[in-house]
């Protein structure tokens, strides 16, 4: 069994890699979705590949949580709650929803995804389910894990709303990109990235530990460059249609 203190190396050694990665994702953009390309080897359809994935988050946590040596209290079911609410949509209900028939992302991808969703499962669903020392009921009522708990359904919900005006782009049938409005949309480019963000740094307060930290630091570290390729993306692409005034991430600052 890994120890406490492992667990806490491991997860600090994880907000390190965030941090050295961070600048050079600023200069790479990931190649899929708008910005797929095929010079980054072999092809799986968009889907499929995006199911792959995620459902590594859902079933990794979930099953360390539950044949984990220690007995969940009330506080560790909700945050097991929540992260399971959130994997569930990403793996399986989201790729229901999307239309990106006959879009394809490279394996390579794929599988760099995987690798980053079982680091982050791992170390959160381990630290849960192996070594956290019990959380009491009255955390419950601590103000860290209500105020937490705020946020992370905020960033459900502004996450959840854009994606739906995003799919609704494409209703009756409807192909390529279009300028998203109304909502936050009207501040920034990527709002279903700024409410990932917001949920897991909730997630983060609400547990108050080194696992979680580390996956919220790494939700910004992966997501803002992203936001920040789709914000240049559309400026590219709609050029003087596509509002000014507009942020990538961040309402009025990013």
């Amino acid at each position: 069994m890994i120890n406490s203190s492992t667990i806490q190396y491991l997860a600090i050694i994880w907000i390190a890699v965030a941090i050295i990665i961070f600048p050079i994702l600023l200069r790479i953009t990931a190649p899929y979705g708008r910005h797929s390309k095929q010079n980054w080897g072999p092809m799986i359809d968009n889907k499929l590949g995006w199911v792959l994935m995620e459902l590594p988050s859902l079933l990794i946590f979930v099953l360390l949580v539950l044949l984990g040596s220690k007995q969940p209290s009330s506080p560790i079911w909700v945050l097991f709650g929540l992260w399971t609410i959130h994997y569930f949509n990403r793996s399986v209900i989201f790729p229901l929803r999307t239309k990106t028939k006959g879009k394809k992302m490279p394996i390579l991808i794929m599988l760099s995804a995987v690798f980053f969703n079982l680091i982050n499962a791992g170390l959160n669903g381990y630290w849960l389910g192996f070594i956290a020392p019990a959380y009491p009921e009255n955390w419950m009522t601590d103000p860290r894990f209500i105020l937490g708990g705020i946020i992370f359904i905020g960033g459900f919900i502004i996450n959840q709303a854009a994606d739906k005006k995003l799919i609704g782009l494409r209703k009756g049938g409807k192909m390529g990109y279009f300028i998203p409005r109304g909502g936050l949309f009207n501040y920034i480019s990527c709002p279903n990235f700024f409410g990932e963000i917001i949920e897991w740094s909730g997630f983060a307060l609400m547990a108050w530990n080194l696992p979680a930290f580390s996956f919220a630091v790494w939700t910004a570290a992966n997501l803002i460059p992203r936001a920040l390729d789709h914000h240049k993306w559309y400026k590219s692409c709609f050029k003087e249609e596509y509002p000014k005034s507009r942020k990538a991430v961040i309402p009025f600052l990013i």
